[in-house]
């Protein structure tokens, strides 16, 4: 099997859609056949690392609770845009799991060096 760098960018709020839901479907899959994988989180999706969510009534799935385990799948390649948390007035002290933050080159980077990107 040949191996696929990929990358999967969250930019959806929580509970604002299906879509954070389908890019951790997406995200396990992957690493289920053993695919390099880079999750990222940008703009409004950062807040899907904060610990402090309630699902309840939402009828969506709260990924944030996943996230922990994701070394368990053995992706270890997760970063947040850098700017987000500061631009919403949020703390690396209520994340979930502490990720890299990466520039908006940087990103730029890691789109290009990826052979698939899903945008969510």
């Amino acid at each position: 099997m040949t191996l696929k760098n990929i990358l999967i960018i969250i930019r959806q709020a929580p509970y604002s859609s299906l879509l954070p839901a389908a890019a951790l479907d997406v995200l396990l899959t992957a690493a289920a056949f053993e695919q390099p994988i880079t999750l990222l989180f940008m703009g409004e999706g950062v807040q899907h690392l904060l610990s402090a969510q309630n699902s309840t009534g939402s009828g969506m799935k709260n990924i944030s609770k996943a996230l922990p385990s994701l070394e368990l799948y053995e992706v270890d390649q997760v970063f947040m845009e850098k700017d987000a948390l500061a631009n919403r007035k949020l703390e690396n002290e209520k994340l979930v799991l502490q990720v890299e933050s990466l520039s908006l080159n940087q990103i730029a980077d890691a789109i290009e060096k990826a052979d698939q990107v899903f945008n969510f």
